[in-house]
Formats: C-alpha cells, sequence, structure tokens
C-alpha cells in the first residue's frame, strides 16, 4: 500500500476513534529482539495503531545495559500502519531491526547493539 493510501486509512481510523466506544486503551507491548509482536481485538473491533518505535528506549524488560545509548529510537508507525490499522489481527514475528530497514533511513542507535519494539494501539468497534 502506498503512503497515501496509508495516511488515509489512519486518517480514517483517527475519525473511528472519535465517533465510536474505545474498547482498549492499554495495548502498550515492548517486543524484546527475536521475539513476535501480536496485536489483537475482539469481534466487531480493528486495531488503530498509536505509536510504534524500534531502539532502544529504556532499560527494562528487554536492555539490561545502557551502553550509553538509551533513549535512542526511530518511529516505524508507517510500517505498522500498513500492516495492522484497520485489521481485527496482526502479527509480525520474530522482529529484528531489519525488518524495518525501508523504515529506517538514519538511526539514532548503533546497528551493533540489540534494539527492541514499542507498540501502542487501541481497539475500536
Amino acid at each position: 500500500m502506498d503512503s497515501i493510501g496509508v495516511e488515509v486509512l489512519r486518517l480514517f481510523a483517527v475519525i473511528l476513534v472519535g465517533f465510536n466506544e474505545i474498547t482498549s486503551t492499554d495495548a502498550l507491548q515492548e517486543v524484546c529482539n527475536a521475539k513476535d509482536f501480536h496485536a489483537q481485538c475482539g469481534r466487531g473491533e480493528i486495531i488503530v495503531m498509536k505509536s510504534a518505535n524500534l531502539g532502544r528506549m529504556r532499560l527494562g524488560k528487554c536492555i539490561s545495559q545502557g551502553y550509553g545509548h538509551i533513549g535512542c529510537h526511530h518511529s516505524v508507525i508507517t510500517k505498522l500502519d500498513a500492516k495492522c490499522t484497520g485489521k481485527m489481527e496482526c502479527r509480525m514475528r520474530k522482529i529484528v531491526r531489519e525488518d524495518f530497514e525501508d523504515t529506517i533511513l538514519d538511526s539514532q542507535c548503533p546497528s551493533e547493539l540489540v534494539v527492541y519494539l514499542e507498540a501502542d494501539y487501541e481497539c475500536v468497534k
């Protein structure tokens, strides 16, 4: 889907959020390197991606050592929007940096360090 189509779908989804009941407000996922991302809504609901970042946002579940590079990240919302927004379910298996090479032109995080995906979405009727 071209970027204009993705933006139109995103705008439609935002309009849906504005006029419909939001049924799931806490769907923030932290997906470690080489793990699966899975977004799923209930029957009659669709996914609306709110944000998606790939990087080293903070120490925690996925990153235990900073190595001087905590807080570096790059938005990958365009890719997750195209894959997930408007669907009842979507999955990306074994997420790695290379999955987003077409989206990340100039990464702030050194390529030799492990990154993770932080994705936030809502389910709307």
